[in-house]
């Protein structure tokens, strides 16, 4: 019989796998539509947002460094998809926000790769959607508080 800790070890490691996983699918889709990783969260933010974002949101919101973020919007800047406009106020701070031209391409990127992850949740029952979105939850908390331990 396994000892407790090599049973949690699986799961730790095949959760890690489906970690990865998922974030192979998401980088494929972003490969396939020409852009990277950042400049495709960028987007899905963006596009989402009803408020509007800035790029502190997106860092902070989305777990990404500043330097990746400043650069995918510098690349999205120059390619006419986002413009940054100042936040009265603080100079520091930029609103990000679609071109048209932005509009059209995360219409046409954004909107299926939302409606597939709505297909998928559909897939599950509400319960199961509401357990699922807890424990991944709680998964990232409880290892941000015991990994600040060690």
């Amino acid at each position: 019989m396994k000892n407790i800790s090599d049973k949690y070890s699986e799961y730790g490691a095949l959760l890690d796998q489906f970690d990865k996983e998922l974030d192979d699918i998401y980088h494929d889709y972003a490969l396939r539509h020409n852009l990277s990783d950042a400049a495709l969260w960028i987007l899905y933010v963006v596009h989402g947002s009803d408020a509007g974002v800035t790029q502190a949101d997106i860092c902070n919101g989305w777990f990404f460094s500043r330097q990746t973020i400043n650069t995918a919007l510098k690349g999205l800047t120059q390619q006419g998809i986002i413009k940054l406009d100042a936040v009265p106020g603080n100079r520091k701070s930029k609103h990000v926000a679609l071109t048209p031209q932005g509009q059209a391409l995360a219409r046409q990127i954004v909107v299926p790769l939302k409606q597939a992850e709505n297909q998928v949740f559909a897939s599950f029952s509400d319960a199961e959607n509401q357990l699922f979105v807890e424990m991944a939850g709680k998964r990232c908390s409880l290892l941000r508080e015991f990994l600040k331990r060690k």
